[in-house]
Parts: structure tokens; sequence; C-alpha cells
């Protein structure tokens, strides 16, 4: 019987540490118009790094949310990004939250008509 407490005990406390408190919540979502809209809520006083990388891994945009802000919302007009697939990356406190996205070019035919 002290055996079986024992485990249940320990399963308890190995739970209870997969269960840390999450260091910030995101919304990361494309809108009609074009514009990726990054939302941050931080829920500790840690410094938080939004990241975006085109897939080579290089850095296209890096902005670091300070220690006293809470709540960080920003829009990216990606028009001006090349065709490709990026990644957005939100890092705090050893955690991380990432998503893909991917901009394409949709090309136009042109039809001619003789009257």
């Amino acid at each position: 019987m002290v055996i079986a407490a024992t485990v249940a005990f320990n399963s308890f406390a190995d739970d209870k540490e997969s269960k840390k408190a999450a260091a910030f919540g995101t919304g990361i979502f494309a809108s009609n118009t074009g514009k990726i809209h990054v939302n941050v809520d931080k829920y500790t006083s840690d410094k938080a790094v939004v990241l975006i990388t085109n897939k080579s891994g290089e850095t296209m945009y890096r902005e670091t949310i300070g220690r006293g802000t809470d709540k960080f919302r920003r829009a990216f007009n990606v028009n001006e990004l090349p065709a490709g697939t990026y990644s957005i990356e939100v890092s705090a406190n050893g955690q991380k939250t990432s998503k893909n996205f991917e901009v394409s070019e949709v090309k136009t035919e042109r039809q001619i008509a003789i009257k």
C-alpha cells in the first residue's frame, strides 16, 4: 500500500511539472486584406520575441516585446514579400509557438478580342 501511494504522488508531481503556466497566448491569422495579424498576450514579465523567417531560415522580421508590455498587436502587410513559404514564431521564457503561411502569386490570363 505504501508503494502504491508513493507511485501515485510521484506521478502527480510529474503531471504538475508538465502543466507549467504558459508565458503567453497568441492569435495568428490572415485577413481578407492580405495581412497577417499577430496578437500576443503575455502572462509574465519576461521579454518575448516575434520572428518571421523564410523557408531558408533567413530572418525577414524580428521584434522584441518588452517586459512592460502585456498586450502586443501587429498587422503585417505581406504584399512586398516574394512568393514562398514563411514561418511566424513567438517565443518567451523557453516556450514557443509557430505558424506557417504561404505567399503565392496569382497570375491572370489576358484575353484578346477582335470586333
